[in-house]
């Protein structure tokens, strides 16, 4: 209840910021809340508009699925053999810190001005923060488990769902909240630059026309979609580990 509090006081206290600049300042530099509250219902009754919503969610789910994977399976090896982690860290440390905007101009330059540079980008971005995670939820497995385990006569499998997967499940959740919003970030910056379509394709066009209550807008309705794949993540990791302790 605390935290809910605490949101609560935070949304406030953005609102009234927000508020208060917007009767400071001109609606070309601070558009007002209404202006953009109707500007979101407006995108959200438009059929095409979703459409551009849904363009977005596709490269964004292409991105996260094949980094994760990538990173998962990465990490599940670096994790168990101490030799890969050391191959595979530094190439991945070198990765993570290359400004996504440097990742995005070598994509324009592979794949042209289209979607896919937005799904590259998103991929590099992804991979070393899973990666990071699932080794560190391996490597703080406690080993006195897995010796218990072969003790009763455990199979690699049971070993495999009741004592390494129950282990990582915290760290991978934690990197998926991170990986999931660096993702919304890297896929519209990817479409601002690459593409008229998605997100980034309309915040684009409103720039050109000058419109910041339709930058705003579609801002919001990004962060909305942030919030709805991480509650997505939670209730699907929810179900799977019900499902693994029974």
């Amino acid at each position: 209840m605390t935290a809910n509090r605490y949101r609560i006081a935070a949304a406030a206290l953005v609102l009234g910021l927000w508020w208060g600049m917007s009767n400071l300042y001109s609606p070309l530099v601070v558009p007002p809340i209404p202006a953009v509250a109707a500007k979101v219902a407006e995108i959200l009754s438009s059929a095409k508009l979703w459409c551009e919503i849904g363009k977005t969610m596709v490269r964004l789910v292409c991105g996260l699925g094949i980094g994760i994977g990538i990173g998962c399976l990465a990490g599940l090896f670096g994790g168990v053999l101490r030799p890969v982690r050391q191959l595979i860290q530094p190439v991945l440390g070198i990765i993570q810190v290359v400004p996504p905007i440097s990742w995005l101009i070598l994509a324009i330059i592979w794949f042209g001005f289209n979607g896919r540079a937005s799904i590259f980008i998103v991929v590099m971005a992804v991979v070393p923060i899973m990666f990071i995670c699932i080794c560190d939820g391996i490597s703080a497995i406690d080993r006195k488990l897995l010796e218990m385990g072969s003790v009763f006569g455990f199979s690699v499998w049971k070993k495999l769902r009741y004592i390494l997967i129950p282990s990582v499940t915290p760290y991978f959740a934690s990197g998926l909240k991170i990986a999931v919003g660096m993702a919304c970030k890297t896929v519209v910056m990817g479409e601002v630059l690459t593409t008229t379509s998605g997100i980034g394709g309309q915040i684009m066009t409103a720039r050109l026309n000058i419109e910041p209550e339709t930058v705003i807008a579609w801002t919001v309705i990004m962060v909305g979609i942030y919030y709805a794949v991480v509650l997505a993540g939670k209730l699907l990791f929810c179900k799977k580990t019900c499902g693994t302790a029974k």
